[in-house]
């Protein structure tokens, strides 16, 4: 029986309310968690962990939704657009979630330790993410793109707190090292808000796109607003400059340890990249293969944990803390980006990748490779920019795939449905390689200070 235009916005209504009702049960999610830390409560934290398994039968159930109505109704126009959003929204919300729950179990160790210092900027920080996750789902509920851009700009003043949370926390450690355990897991607390904040921007960039079919995705603005990319006219600090030239032979033990883990990320990072690249190429067991990459994700966290905790512990003279932050926090992503890419594979149930995704894939594992060219050349700096040039001429290449991809897409007879999954496919794809070109923003700013 054919679906009469009526029934069919009734189900677009409905869709909107669960969604809606998934966002209140995420932004319930980011108050109970920073209260469990605040309050130093066990039953929050717990309560917070029961939400989880709520919000990941939400997520699927949305999904599912979200599919059914592209197979049923072919929508156009404004109505796919506003379906293929809602299917990037549910999965910003989902992860919205899953950080909250990253804080909580930061919050169960941080309750049984003496406080290291009255917290103020974090609940402040939490406070603001559940205001910009509230507004962003307004602007979709009510297609209001001007509340959307709102939530846009407060991103910076989260960005903002975060390196001030920082800034803080390293006086405490460098002054008392006994803190550094619980000072380095509110420094990660900071970071899962300003991630918060982030899902929360995409939702209203995605309300743009809804109202106006404008892609505002930030990037090059966004990158220097982080510290990600600096102007070329930025002063080299005196003493920096001082060590330049003579820091190579005069390196500590522990300062050859830090440029391990350093080491360590970029390899790793590389192998994903190539676990990826297997997946794709020998499509045989999809699901054993995204296992491999989740295992290296799993390992790129513990290495970011320890790069992060041994930040704070040694006195790197030729590399600004910020920097090297920046710079640890990007290689993080690159591989949260493969994992991403590698779990849609098998949650949509592809059944083969295209040439288009294949290829983006092989230029991500370029990247890869250049990366770990660049970290091989510290602490020299040394040869850094020719392998940044390269990266940054790979993600314009990928630029250019995603383009004809897309296109491809929209030629002939293709099921709504397998556009809409392939689509967000690779837009992820292409977005590693634009967080691959973060890590070279991140190690130019490093070098540029040292030349």
């Amino acid at each position: 029986m054919k679906t009469t235009p009526r029934h069919f916005d009734e189900q677009l209504r409905e869709l909107r309310e669960r969604i809606l009702a998934m966002g209140s049960l995420a932004e319930t999610m980011i108050i109970k968690s920073v209260k469990a830390l605040v309050e130093r409560s066990e039953g929050l934290v717990q309560q917070v962990f029961a939400h989880e398994e709520e919000m990941d039968q939400r997520c699927i159930e949305i999904d599912e939704r979200c599919f059914t109505l592209l197979a049923l109704h072919q929508p156009m126009a404004g109505d796919l657009r506003f379906i293929a959003a809602a299917i990037k929204i549910n999965s910003d919300i989902e992860r919205i979630g899953d950080l909250a729950v990253n804080i909580a179990q930061a919050a169960t160790f941080l309750i049984t330790q003496p406080t290291v210092k009255p917290l103020i900027d974090i609940p402040r920080m939490a406070q603001l993410c559940q205001e910009m996750v509230k507004k962003s789902l307004d602007a979709f509920v009510a297609r209001d793109a001007e509340l959307a851009r709102i939530v846009i700009e407060s991103d910076d003043t989260i960005d903002l707190l975060r390196d001030q949370v920082f800034r803080e926390l390293l006086t405490y450690m460098m002054t008392d090292p006994t803190t550094v355990p619980r000072a380095l897991d509110l420094i990660l607390v900071s970071r899962y808000l300003e991630r918060i904040g982030d899902h929360a921007t995409n939702i209203a960039e995605d309300v743009v796109y809804i109202v106006r079919g404008e892609d505002v995705r930030e990037r090059g603005d966004k990158e220097f607003r982080k510290g990600l990319r600096r102007p070329s006219e930025e002063p080299v600090p005196v003493d920096a400059a001082r060590h330049v030239g003579t820091i190579a032979g005069r390196l500590g033990p522990e300062e050859r340890e830090f440029l391990g883990l350093i080491q360590s990320a970029a390899d790793n990072l590389l192998q994903a990249a190539k676990a990826l690249q297997a997946m794709f190429d020998d499509y045989s067991n999809p699901t054993a293969q995204w296992r491999k990459i989740e295992e290296a994700e799993h390992a790129g966290d513990a290495i970011t944990h320890r790069i992060l905790k041994k930040l704070n512990q040694t006195f790197i003279p030729f590399i600004d803390r910020g920097d090297l932050h920046a710079l640890t926090s990007a290689l993080d992503d690159v591989v949260d980006g493969i994992e991403a890419a590698a779990s849609r594979m098998v949650l949509y149930k592809i059944e083969r990748p295209t040439s288009e995704a294949r290829e983006m894939v092989s230029l991500i594992v370029a990247s890869a490779e250049q990366i770990v060219k660049a970290v091989t050349h510290l602490p020299k700096f040394d040869g850094v920019e020719e392998a940044c040039i390269e990266i940054n001429r790979l993600e314009n290449a990928a630029d250019m795939v995603y383009r004809r991809a897309i296109a491809a897409l929209f030629e002939g007879e293709h099921p709504i449905l397998d556009v809409t999954k392939s689509k967000e496919i690779y837009e992820i794809l292409e977005g590693v390689t634009d967080r691959c070109e973060d890590v070279a923003d991140a190690m130019e700013a490093i070098a540029l200070k040292r030349s």
